[in-house]
């Protein structure tokens, strides 16, 4: 019987494989290298001065400031000489346009109707009367104007409410509500028919 040969296996390399490098064709390089020789001598004769392959640079650059310089001569000069006080007067101009309005012009309307309500914000309401003068005096200090006001609830005896107002319209008694509550006070808004 045939024996089988054993296959050895070969180690692997434990080198790279090598990079192909990209090869650029030959005409490309030589154009490239041409177009870097062309703008270097137009950039140094430039700086340098006449004579070279640059001059014509800086001669077409030197023309284009002169014109740029003679143009905003020839702007000057017209302002200069040829205009007058007479065209920029307003009311010489457009005497047609001009018209006198009248002294006695009736106010602006509201932009919207009036409401017969003022605002009122309360900002608590206490069994104890000196709670409510400690609550006022800690409004005041804060800058917020405050009356203390007394009310007598059916079966429950007399209550000291502490309220700010009145507010014209209902936007500005927000805007209060708002600045109390940053102050740690958390008031309610009603309304009163004037």
């Amino acid at each position: 019987m045939a024996q089988a040969k054993r296959i050895k296996q070969k180690p692997k390399s434990t080198l790279k494989k090598p990079r192909i490098a990209v090869k650029l064709p030959w005409g490309l390089l030589f154009v490239i290298l041409v177009s870097g020789i062309v703008i270097g001598m137009l950039i140094s004769g430039a700086s340098t001065g006449e004579g070279s392959l640059g001059a014509g640079l800086k001669e077409l650059l030197n023309n284009r400031q002169a014109e740029e310089i003679i143009a905003d001569q020839e702007i000057t000069d017209l302002i200069e000489n040829k205009s007058s006080e007479k065209e920029f007067d307003f009311y010489e101009l457009l005497p047609e346009i001009e018209k006198v309005m009248p002294d006695d012009l009736p106010e602006a309307a509201p932009n919207r109707a009036p409401t017969n309500l003022d605002y009122f914000l309360q900002a608590a309401s206490f069994r104890e009367y000196s709670d409510a003068e400690k609550l006022r005096a800690r409004l005041a200090l804060k800058g917020f104007k405050s009356v203390t006001q007394a009310r007598e609830v059916d079966g429950k005896g007399t209550y000291y409410r502490v309220r700010l107002g009145p507010y014209s319209d209902k936007r500005k008694a927000k805007t209060a509500k708002n600045k109390l509550q940053k102050v740690g006070v958390r008031p309610f808004i009603y309304s009163v028919k004037k």
